[in-house]
């Protein structure tokens, strides 16, 4: 049996795993595929101490070279035909990252079966807002799907990404952030 893959759209859960040093074993444990804009331009360092803010680089092109993980590239039309399901007002909300990671999501057959993960409301919203919801999960729902139990900021838990879920559905059936 394969394992679930796991799309971390935004910086922060890929951050948050390597500071809690936990990124190889969940690395081991899924089927990891991230944005090239993520991985190029957003996911590039983490803040290891607190006291002198040292700041430890993360480079997801040396975990792709060693069969970590997948780093995948929406096209331009792709992109273009998420960005045309939002109204410019929530677009504009949604970090580049974001965007190619859902463009991936909704616009590639092979993503079908993906998880999406991310860290930022905005996102999470708009993956439910495009239909999204079921593939949608939090850092601490995967992690402790498999066994790894880790304290995590707000925006990484259940009740971060629950909250998000809803105000998500509350968008999708009002139509607010959508173009109609």
């Amino acid at each position: 049996m394969s394992k679930p893959k796991c799309v971390l759209l935004d910086a922060g859960p890929i951050i948050a795993l390597h500071a809690g040093e936990v990124w190889t074993v969940f690395c081991e444990r899924f089927d990891v595929v991230v944005p090239e804009t993520v991985a190029d331009n957003e996911a590039l360092w983490h803040s290891k101490d607190e006291v002198t803010g040292a700041r430890t680089t993360i480079n997801l092109r040396a975990d792709e070279d060693s069969g970590r993980l997948r780093i995948e590239s929406a096209t331009s039309s792709e992109l273009l035909g998420l960005a045309a399901r939002f109204d410019d007002a929530f677009a504009t909300g949604l970090h580049e990252g974001e965007l190619e990671g859902l463009a991936l999501l909704t616009e590639r057959d092979t993503f079908e079966d993906t998880i999406f993960c991310a860290g930022d409301g905005a996102a999470i919203q708009a993956a439910v807002m495009v239909g999204l919801d079921e593939r949608c999960e939090s850092l601490e729902a995967l992690l402790e799907s498999v066994g790894l139990v880790k304290p995590l900021e707000w925006p990484f838990t259940r009740g971060f990404h629950d909250r998000h879920r809803r105000e998500g559905l509350d968008n999708r059936l009002s139509g607010l952030g959508l173009h109609r």
